[in-house]
């Protein structure tokens, strides 16, 4: 690991007790990070009590939605680098070692769970998203756009933080759009991608994952006519 990088982990989280605790010993075990951060998203379960047990960062977000978890959390971290990775046991921590590799050479490192994932309107719909934010905005060859396993550069984030608005699952598709804007320093690259524990609040059914498709398609349309008006 390069010695002048230093490493936070994001990991927002609404009752996640399935998963949590063992997804925050891996990554203690890694031996990687200089602050885990967990973004309580008002959990009803035991999520609080195990992110306190493990005596890592806790912090608490009363607006309710992955993105407003996630951002509370970016906002909080104090190193070079951040990670971000939702805790419900769908990624594999061992990954962590290749966008490692890989940030010796990239600033920014995207996750792509398109090998593997089976559900097909999950996999071709954000195959489909991928490609429209590739060509209309000269980004990197992507392939996910959902995906939110993902190494930030601190000084890249810093220049459009107070820009971000979204709080649901739209807001990977800002973050992406953003990071493309500021920086041209990105690479894809493929990740281990399990069924998660517990059921998706937002791509547990077709018809959620509609919802959500027409919520990142909304954000594409918008940052185009911004960027091109």
């Amino acid at each position: 690991m390069n010695n002048e990088k230093t490493y936070s982990i994001v990991l927002p989280a609404y009752n996640e007790e399935k998963s949590l605790d063992k997804c925050i010993k891996e990554i203690k075990k890694s031996n990687i990070f200089s602050e885990i951060i967990c973004v309580d998203n008002n959990s009803t379960d035991n999520t609080k009590q195990i992110i306190l047990s493990n005596k890592v960062t806790y912090l608490n977000e009363e607006i309710q939605g992955f993105g407003a978890a996630v951002k509370k959390g970016l906002d909080n971290c104090r190193t070079s680098h951040i990670f971000i990775c939702e805790p419900d046991g769908s990624f594999n921590i061992d990954d962590i070692k290749i966008f490692l590799e890989k940030n010796k050479y990239y600033d920014n490192v995207f996750g792509s769970r398109y090998s593997n994932l089976n559900v097909i309107y999950l996999k071709f719909g954000n195959l489909l998203f991928a490609k429209l934010i590739t060509f209309f905005f000269k980004g990197p060859v992507l392939t996910d756009v959902g995906c939110s396993f993902r190494i930030i550069k601190k000084t890249t984030y810093s220049k459009f933080m107070h820009n971000l608005k979204y709080t649901g699952p739209e807001f990977q598709v800002e973050l992406t759009l953003n990071i493309i804007k500021f920086s041209k320093n990105i690479i894809e690259i493929p990740v281990n991608y399990y069924q998660r524990l517990g059921k998706s609040n937002y791509t547990g059914s077709f018809f959620n994952s509609s919802k959500v498709a027409l919520a990142m398609l909304k954000v594409i349309i918008i940052y185009f006519f911004k960027n091109f008006s």
